[in-house]
């Protein structure tokens, strides 16, 4: 925890003497209201849209009706098998059907998916999109940073005769 002084204009100056109310106050709030701001930016003010189509999963079945969840799904109409609402709700009635005895209820988009058989390939693709939908462009910037950096060590490690070679394919 660092010290504390008077004015502090290029971090956060906290006045506690726990390293944990410190932490929580000058990180962790700051990293949530980033990740909100993020989430904002990402969906629009769409994200209340989006979120019913967690209810795909069966553990979730209970948080959400299928009227919310149909209307998160016209969201991805164009993406769907079968653009008819009805046969998305029957495949939904289905599903239900098919979870409601067990007891042990999946928990992750991950472990649902390869239980979607081609008896629900709406609930299989809508799965497979609301899987995909990042919060922010971090994860698809990551492999071309570091292909970034992997290409230029090699043309700083590279030689004449070598970079001629190179040249003549490019």
């Amino acid at each position: 925890m660092p010290g504390i002084c008077g004015r502090q204009t290029h971090r956060v100056n906290v006045n506690v003497t726990d390293p944990e109310i410190y932490f929580k106050m000058s990180v962790y709030l700051s990293f949530l209201d980033y990740i909100i701001q993020a989430l904002h930016a990402r969906f629009d003010g769409r994200l209340s849209d989006v979120i019913p189509l967690e209810g795909l999963i069966p553990s979730n079945f209970g948080f959400y009706d299928d009227d919310s969840i149909l209307k998160a799904a016209t969201i991805y109409d164009k993406d769907l098998t079968y653009s008819d609402s009805s046969c998305l709700k029957a495949e939904l009635h289905m599903c239900r059907c098919h979870w409601y005895d067990k007891d042990d209820k999946l928990q992750s988009v991950i472990d649902t998916l390869p239980h979607c058989t081609n008896t629900l390939p709406n609930i299989q693709v809508l799965l497979r999109l609301f899987d995909t939908l990042p919060i922010t462009s971090t994860t698809p910037e990551i492999p071309f940073s570091t292909l970034k950096r992997l290409k230029s060590y090699l043309r700083s490690t590279m030689t004449v005769e070598q970079w001629i070679s190179y040249s003549k394919y490019q």
